[in-house]
């Protein structure tokens, strides 16, 4: 019965003994097999840190830095005062006229008519007076946008980066931000800042592959390669 026990208790687990003698060599192969998957498992790993690392890297690259923030800031200054100055030039109208003179959607309307007839300097005053007197308006995130567009067309590279910047810091949310990142990078590469620019159009394509803005960031990133 000794020598019986082993044999049953074997055949119950689905294994014969004549079987286990054999397949040494399927065992080994087995080891092998689970070598290569820990290696692959590793492997899996190693590249989802790397890529969380690369993450880490691009959410800190979308906060725009206190030296620019800064400069915005003064700007907006500046613009507020030039503001106050308009404000004081209509102050003898009739109250109705000057109601009108301050309604948002004039104000953006007005600088967005500079922007389509070209008069880039004027529309972005505009922009810049419009973000200073109504920093919550609805459309605010579009305002930045617009701005970036007037400097980047003046070709002031340095003021565009920092207006989409701002709105990507701002307006993390925003359907605005496929645009802005490919237009972001856009501005930052005359600045000589070609592997961040690479790393914004490369998060274009993996987080909106389906958004018109992929299909060109694919086509800076095949220019920059």
């Amino acid at each position: 019965m000794k020598n019986i026990t082993p044999v049953i208790l074997l055949s119950a687990s689905g294994f014969l003994l004549s079987g286990c003698v054999a397949s040494q060599s399927d065992m080994s192969t087995l080891k092998l097999q689970l070598q290569e998957l820990n290696k692959s498992i590793a492997q899996m790993q190693a590249n989802q840190a790397e890529l969380a690392g690369k993450m880490d890297e691009l959410n800190q690259n979308l906060s725009v830095s206190s030296e620019n923030l800064s400069q915005m800031d003064e700007q907006l200054s500046q613009f507020s005062t030039k503001l106050d100055d308009l404000a004081a030039s209509v102050g003898n109208r009739p109250a109705a006229a000057k109601e009108a003179a301050v309604l948002p959607s004039d104000l953006f309307a007005d600088a967005k008519n500079h922007l389509d007839k070209g008069s880039l300097e004027a529309a972005a005053t505009g922009f810049q007076l419009y973000i200073t007197k109504y920093p919550q308006a609805q459309d605010i995130d579009q305002a930045y946008m617009y701005l970036g567009d007037a400097y980047a067309s003046l070709e002031q590279s340095k003021p565009a980066a920092v207006a989409y910047a701002t709105l990507l810091q701002k307006f993390p949310k925003s359907k605005l931000v496929p645009a802005a990142r490919l237009k972001y990078a856009r501005s930052i590469i005359p600045l000589g800042k070609t592997d961040e620019a690479k790393r914004y159009l490369s998060s274009i394509v993996q987080e909106f592959p389906t958004s018109p803005e992929a299909k060109l960031a694919r086509t800076e990133l095949t220019k920059l390669k």
